[in-house]
């Protein structure tokens, strides 16, 4: 299996977390908290949010959320 990359990793587990938690949103401060990110991971996180809502899976205007391809997406890859 190929390696993935650790920033690679952290943008699923933000992606993931912000799909599970949809229609709910936290900011990203809480965000980061509820991924248990340690202090020197901060920057690691918000670079990751940042980087998924320049390609179109997030949007960030006070809270992160998903956009609506990333929900229909999640919900076309979850079904049957």
């Amino acid at each position: 299996m190929p390696r993935v990359d650790p920033h690679t990793q952290v943008e699923r587990a933000v992606l993931e977390e912000v799909l599970a938690l949809h229609p709910h949103h936290m900011t990203p401060d809480e965000l980061i908290r509820k991924l248990g990110a340690e202090r020197d991971e901060e920057e690691t996180v918000l670079h990751a949010i940042r980087d998924l809502e320049a390609s179109g899976v997030l949007r960030l205007e006070g809270t992160v959320a998903p956009t609506y391809a990333a929900t229909r997406t999640a919900f076309l890859l979850s079904g049957p």
